[in-house]
C-alpha cells in the first residue's frame, strides 16, 4: 500500500512539474546548507526563489554575510554585514538611503547669519526660587551622606 502512494506521489509531482514547464512557468530550484563545530564557528546559508543568504562566524568572533532579494519594485537588493566584539555590527548595502550633499560654504553663510545669536536670559523670579530650593536640599542631602 505504501508503495503505490509513494509512486502515486512521485507521478503527480512529475506531472505538476511538466505542467508547470509547459506554462512558461521556471521550476524553481533551492538549497540550503549548515555546518558548525565545537569551536563555536558555524556557516550557514540558502538560496531559492527570489532571495539567498550566507553567514559565516569564525573562532575569533567575527560574523561575516550577506543576503541578497528582490524587492517591491524589482529590483536586486543586496546587504553585505560584518559584526564583531571591537566594531560591532557594520552593514553595506544597495538599499541604504544616502544623505543630502553638502551645502556649498556660499550659500551656508548667509543662512547662518540669519539664525539669532543664543543671549542670556535671566531666570523668571519663581524659577529662581525653585532653583535654590533644589541646590540647599543637594547639599543638606550631600552632608548627610558625608557624616555617616
Amino acid at each position: 500500500m505504501h508503495r503505490l502512494l509513494v509512486v502515486l506521489s512521485v507521478a503527480v509531482a512529475a506531472a505538476q512539474a511538466q505542467y508547470l514547464l509547459s506554462a512558461g512557468i521556471p521550476a524553481v530550484s533551492s538549497s540550503q546548507y549548515h555546518a558548525q563545530d565545537e569551536l563555536g564557528q558555524f556557516s550557514y546559508g540558502y538560496s531559492g526563489g527570489p532571495s539567498a543568504k550566507h553567514e559565516v562566524k569564525t573562532f575569533d568572533g567575527v560574523t561575516r554575510g550577506g543576503y541578497s532579494y528582490v524587492d517591491a519594485n524589482g529590483l536586486v537588493q543586496s546587504v553585505s554585514y560584518v559584526a564583531d566584539p571591537i566594531n560591532g555590527f557594520r552593514v553595506a548595502a544597495t538599499n541604504l538611503p544616502v544623505g543630502p550633499a553638502p551645502v556649498a560654504a556660499s550659500v551656508a553663510a548667509p543662512l547662518l547669519a540669519a539664525v539669532p545669536q543664543h543671549v542670556y536670559q535671566a531666570d523668571a523670579p519663581d524659577v529662581a526660587i525653585a532653583k535654590a530650593a533644589h541646590f540647599a536640599a543637594h547639599a543638606e542631602a550631600k552632608a548627610r551622606l558625608l557624616a555617616a
